[in-house]
């Protein structure tokens, strides 16, 4: 019995030294598998998810939807600065949403009931520090914004050149305005300023 012992202690102090042995960078890079097996789990387990992908699948929809008219007709016909204030509006919900099913969830009580809290309050009990967290959330958000704005520049400089036969300052602009910077500084925000 007291070997047992020794060797779950000899272990466990392994593996303390060893992760007090890594710089801070490679610690937090060891503790994303940990976050993304908690997510994968939570996940299976709770579905409040699925509602903020559908919602923010329809926000990304009405994005490429604007990301396909040409920048070029849109300045022939004159911009208009309350669409453009729409559309700004509306391309930060796609992200928002996508985020959210990393952000929030249902705790669930006997019953079926639950409310809605931050994940952080279940996930804080795991070996994984604030840190580590937020850039797996960084990470989810970039990955995501990136393959929405590539939808967007493959619209928006395809429907020009087929319809106009060449791309102007205004479809870059656009697209680094619309397609990235907005929905990268949302995802940001809620990246690092929410728990």
């Amino acid at each position: 019995m007291d070997a047992i012992t020794y060797e779950i202690n000899n272990e466990s102090n392994n593996r303390i030294n060893n992760a007090l042995m890594m710089s801070e960078k490679d610690y937090i890079k060891s503790q994303q598998t940990i976050i993304d097996s908690f997510y994968k789990e939570y996940f299976t387990y709770d579905i409040s998810n699925v509602g903020y992908w559908l919602v923010s699948g329809i926000f990304t929809f009405i994005q490429l939807v604007f990301s396909a008219f040409p920048m070029q007709q849109m300045m022939k016909e004159g911009l208009d600065k309350e669409f453009l204030g729409v559309m700004a509006f509306v391309i930060m919900f796609p992200v928002f949403f996508y985020q959210q099913a990393f952000l929030t969830g249902k705790e669930s009580f006997v019953g079926g009931y639950g409310r809605v809290n931050s994940l952080y309050s279940i996930i804080k009990y795991l070996p994984v520090s604030l840190a580590a967290l937020k850039l797996y959330r960084f990470k989810k958000m970039l990955n995501f914004v990136v393959k929405v704005f590539l939808g967007c520049t493959i619209l928006q400089l395809g429907i020009s050149l087929l319809a106009f036969h060449g791309i102007t300052w205004a479809n870059l602009v656009f697209l680094l305005v619309y397609g990235f910077l907005i929905p990268f500084f949302i995802g940001c925000c809620q990246t690092f300023f929410v728990k």
